[in-house]
């Protein structure tokens, strides 16, 4: 197919050994979510070690809204991470394990506000009128004040820059304990957030506030693939690429020369001599769950069109692979995983990847995959690098189909181990 472009998944030893475990495969019916706690627990090492090297408190709060897995939530709090949660439900789960928790979100309900008061842990304040709310309520509360437009950059979330005095006269004559400032930068630029942490320094010393924390959000870029093949896509990326022609001109940046635990040490480099005591909190989703996740489809029919366009029919869909909803398309591609092996195909066989809703929009992959193996009935499609805001971010009970199984694969001994997610706290 002209300008076709391979966009491969980076290799990861424990991933791959997995799936060349055959014997796997017969413990559970696909499609299933596969959550590997070993990656999750290097990647909090690593960005623990960034912090190690500048001599500063690893404030690691992991952003559970990137992955619903109960699993992750008690192996954070394991490793000495807290967790950022964005709900009520978010934050009730979390505190079976820890209360080492900052409650973020809008909207805010009293039920939300009063679980996370009594039970002590930070509130980021995403609007002057929740500050007013939990002043109102008369009792001790340690907060952090979210600013929106700091560089600039307008947000629908946070406190304006120009309230930050009234705030602070409100806090002043009340049990409210201010410690810091936070924001949330929705891009993945890092010189952003170096720019937004000296505007928040420059705003503390001009009015001799006396903080404890900066927190910086998330945002680390993370690699899913090599430099040259994101490179290539985007350099031949056209409308002939994809099924009925879709148009896709944004995607994540699948490569980033600084990325994961690289990206904080960009950012502190930059910053750690300015802090005069600060500490920095991270709330990091996408880059610790890289390569902490796969989700597995089972093939149940290829479909050949007229128009010479070929589609594999899968028991995932679109709300199994949550890229779609952003009008965009997943590019690491899927692993073809046969349980017989035909000869390797003459020509390669291209195809994009569909889902089992009555919705024409159901499209797991709109671009055509290029395969050398004829995909057929049982066979299984895997997809890599799924833990972080993608494979239950979205999930769906549409035609009340059951959300997709999540299972926790352990090394140990040199051999793999499943158990079910809500299992993993009896383990």
């Amino acid at each position: 197919m002209k300008n076709y472009c391979n966009v491969s998944p980076n290799r990861n030893d424990l991933i791959e050994d997995f799936i060349a475990d055959y014997k796997l495969f017969a413990l559970f019916n696909a499609p299933a979510n596969i959550i590997f706690v070993d990656n999750f627990r290097k990647n909090i090492a690593k960005f623990k070690d960034i912090f190690g090297f500048f001599q500063m408190p690893n404030n690691i709060f992991f952003a559970c809204k990137s992955n619903k897995s109960l699993a992750l939530m008690n192996e954070s709090s394991k490793q000495g991470c807290g967790i950022e949660v964005s709900s009520y439900y978010e934050l009730k789960e979390a505190l079976k394990y820890t209360n080492r928790i900052i409650a973020s979100g809008p909207a805010k309900d009293s039920q939300y506000l009063t679980l996370a008061l009594e039970n002590n842990v930070i509130i980021s304040i995403d609007d002057i009128e929740e500050l007013k709310e939990i002043i109102k309520l008369d009792v001790s509360a340690n907060v952090l004040l979210r600013i929106s437009d700091l560089i600039r950059i307008i947000s629908r979330f946070g406190i304006n820059i120009s309230q930050i005095d009234e705030c602070l006269e409100m806090i002043k004559n009340s049990k409210v304990k201010l410690l810091g400032f936070t924001f949330h930068i929705n891009n993945y630029n890092l010189d952003h957030r170096v720019n937004a942490i000296e505007e928040l320094l420059e705003i503390i010393n001009k009015k001799q506030l006396n903080i404890k924390y900066i927190d910086i959000g998330g945002g680390f870029p993370v690699n899913y693939c090599k430099k040259e093949a994101y490179k290539n896509f985007l350099a031949n990326n056209n409308e002939n690429m994809y099924f009925r022609k879709k148009k896709f001109k944004d995607f994540y940046p699948y490569y980033n020369e600084i990325a994961d635990e690289e990206a904080l040490k960009y950012i502190l480099n930059k910053i750690h001599h300015k802090l005069d005591g600060i500490e920095i909190v991270i709330e990091p989703g996408r880059s610790l769950l890289n390569d902490c996740g796969i989700s597995i489809y089972n093939i149940k029919y290829v479909k050949h069109l007229d128009n010479g366009d070929n589609l594999i029919i899968t028991n995932g869909n679109i709300n199994c692979l949550s890229e779609q909803w952003f009008n965009t398309d997943y590019l690491i591609e899927p692993k073809l995983y046969k349980r017989n092996m035909d000869q390797i195909l003459n020509e390669p066989f291209y195809a994009s990847v569909a889902g089992n809703l009555c919705l024409e929009q159901d499209m797991i992959t709109w671009r055509k995959i290029k395969f050398d193996y004829m995909p057929e009935r049982n066979d299984y499609l895997i997809y890599y690098n799924t833990a972080g805001y993608q494979m239950d971010s979205n999930e769906s009970n549409f035609h009340r189909i059951p959300l997709v199984k999540k299972l926790v694969a352990s090394k140990i001994n040199d051999k793999y181990e499943l158990i079910g997610d809500e299992e993993y706290d009896s383990k």
